[in-house]
């Protein structure tokens, strides 16, 4: 019963649902001064780089059984063709494919941070690095210790894990693994770059140490009152469970953590509430280092306003400059006690205007101004302007895809009419559009690990393929398995790509105004599509222009305040235009984006 539900934990495990919660004010500070226009890169440690082979997970401890057909998946291979072993587990590709894991680990991150520094990338968002089953980590089977497969995984530690009362923070231990990530975010923090964790705190896995003693020792269990048991199973019926608790979402793999009126009750509370300074401050001295520099919280609507509250003050207690960020909606018209919430909004933003076009050119430039009205002045610029992340399709999917919802049923495993194919001409043309978009207007672009490279795929699990690098050699993706389709597709590292989004992140690192400046609307034409703003820095200009019509279209952009004759030039398409009675003028093609910097 546990192997069943533990594969359905995995297959139906979805980090991103929220409940509404009531409209509540909360006091909130200055964002830290650090996220101004930071470069973020959000990366799955399992995705990213396998850099030691000898930790992989096996399938004792991603199962609970050692006989259970599985093993690490091939980085290079296709995609979409199952294993023999894989097919024995699960007929299908979906589900089958969300049980995949490649064996990505911090010895992988810690060998690719020069590719990451030579990108630019300025901060990492990091999703669950915690010990859980699943590639994932969303299902926790413990929140203060680091999973042991991303780690050196020595057998000295089991040792020393079983002294532990984990309910105590006075007796963890640190394992291989814990002291790898610390390892890990000091080697990052020494390039100058920062580090995100994310996290939920609303349930855990079934095989959560807690509730594993709670399932074996029944009433008698310490932890009865970390979980709602609403019956407990009958000694006299030694053959079935009556074992009844509240989940996530009906699962059982996902037993919540109990509630009351302020949000976790004391014993799981104090739990989250050490673990957090954990990851903050991991050997508790004051020098945070080999701390992470703040969270991204999934699920927040899950445990209510006071419960955040309280978390996000022993946060600040720890590291007054941590960047708390809500991944799911606020709790009002501030972001408070979190510096930055929604983060999704402005890719939805982006999306809804350039790809689906549901918003017209004054909607977008309504939806930008209500973002940055949810924060301080300041703050507007660590928005997260993140179009695709591990929960929707993939940018370059998207664009191919440019008629469908913002992530709606933008999956082969839901839609059988969804194009999983990689981009032709003209959605690479919508992607540079976009991609200028995201990296020009106020806020924080985030980067979703591959997407620099070229890598394409629909919603979860195909947005969630092995990193592709350049000096490796990839299996041609085809979708036959799945649909009959004997097209193969050539997966290769996209260098122009790759080059493009380097000059987007070095024109923010030149420019002030594109990092911290101001943004003034210019330009507001919903019949023709036309949507143009200033950033500016004092003296220093940057101007955007967008056309997300189907017709080219004359664009004219009026009292610049800029001389007579002054140069505008296009440093991507090498083009210039010049000032005549305050005001430039040229056609831009369909569905293009520019930007002009005027000569100093």
């Amino acid at each position: 019963m546990l192997m069943r539900s533990h594969i359905v934990s995995m297959i139906l495990f979805t980090a991103a649902i929220g409940m509404l919660a009531p409209a509540v004010m909360a006091q909130q500070g200055d964002p830290p001064e650090w996220a101004r226009g930071l470069i973020w890169y959000l990366v799955m440690p399992d995705r990213y780089w396998n850099g030691n082979t000898d930790n992989d997970p096996d399938a004792q401890w991603v199962f609970g059984d050692e006989n259970v057909p599985w093993e690490v998946s091939q980085w290079t291979s296709n995609w979409y063709a199952s294993t023999v072993k894989e097919r024995m587990l699960q007929e299908r590709f979906y589900p089958g494919a969300f049980l995949r894991q490649y064996g990505g680990d911090f010895a992988g991150l810690m060998e690719r941070l020069d590719y990451l520094s030579d990108l630019g990338v300025e901060g990492l968002i990091l999703t669950p690095i915690f010990e859980a089953g699943s590639a994932h980590k969303f299902d926790m089977r413990s929140l203060h210790h680091a999973d042991r497969h991303f780690g050196p995984l020595l057998t000295v530690d089991t040792t020393f894990l079983n002294r532990e009362k984990p309910e105590d923070s006075r007796t963890w231990y640190m394992t291989s693994a814990d002291r790898a990530f610390a390892e890990l975010v000091e080697e990052i923090h020494r390039r100058g770059m920062r580090v995100l964790l994310m996290a939920q705190f609303a349930h855990v896995s079934a095989h959560f140490w807690a509730f594993e003693n709670l399932l074996e020792r029944q009433e008698n269990s310490q932890f009865g009152s970390w979980f709602t048991v609403r019956q407990w199973d009958k000694p006299e019926t030694p053959y079935d469970s009556e074992f009844d608790y509240e989940r996530m979402w009906g699962i059982d793999a996902f037993p919540k953590l109990r509630q009351d009126t302020l949000g976790l009750v004391k014993g799981p509370r104090d739990y989250v509430f050490a673990s957090t300074a954990r990851w903050m401050d991991p050997n508790g001295d004051g020098d945070l280092s080999d701390g992470v520099d703040g969270w991204c919280i999934d699920l927040g609507q899950e445990l209510p306003l006071p419960f955040w509250e309280a978390w996000a003050a022993h946060c600040r207690s720890i590291n007054p400059k941590a960047l708390l960020v809500n991944l799911g909606d606020g709790w009002g018209k501030s972001a408070a006690p979190f510096d930055l919430d929604r983060p999704r909004e402005i890719g939805r933003s982006i999306h809804e205007f350039l790809l689906s076009r549901r918003f017209t050119s004054t909607a977008f430039d309504a939806q930008m101004m209500k973002q940055r009205s949810r924060t301080t002045l300041s703050g507007s610029d660590m928005l997260f302007t993140m179009p695709g992340f591990h929960e929707t399709d993939r940018i370059a999917s998207m664009c191919v895809n440019d008629t469908l919802p913002y992530d709606l049923r933008n999956s082969l495993a839901v839609n059988p009419q969804y194009d999983v194919g990689p981009p032709d001409a003209t959605a690479e043309d919508l992607r540079s559009m976009l991609l200028l978009l995201q990296f020009t207007l106020p806020g924080a672009p985030v980067l979703y690990y591959g997407d620099e490279a070229g890598m394409w795929g629909g919603d979860d699990p195909d947005n969630r393929k092995p990193m592709l690098w350049p000096e490796l050699e990839y299996e041609g993706e085809s979708v036959f398995e799945v649909t009959g389709d004997d097209a193969v597709h050539p997966v290769v590292f996209d260098s122009a790509l790759h080059s493009y989004y380097k000059e987007l992140i070095a024109l923010r690192g030149k420019y002030t105004a594109l990092r911290s400046g101001t943004m003034q609307t210019l330009l507001l034409d919903d019949v023709a599509g036309l949507y143009a703003f200033v950033r500016a820095a004092g003296a220093e200009k940057v101007y955007v222009a967008v056309n997300a019509g189907d017709k080219p279209q004359q664009c004219v952009l009026s009292y610049l305040g800029l001389p007579e004759g002054i140069r505008l030039h296009d440093p991507f398409h090498d083009i210039s235009f010049y000032t005549r009675r305050d005001a430039v003028s040229f056609v831009l093609p369909p569905r293009s984006a520019t930007l002009l910097v005027p000569d100093q």
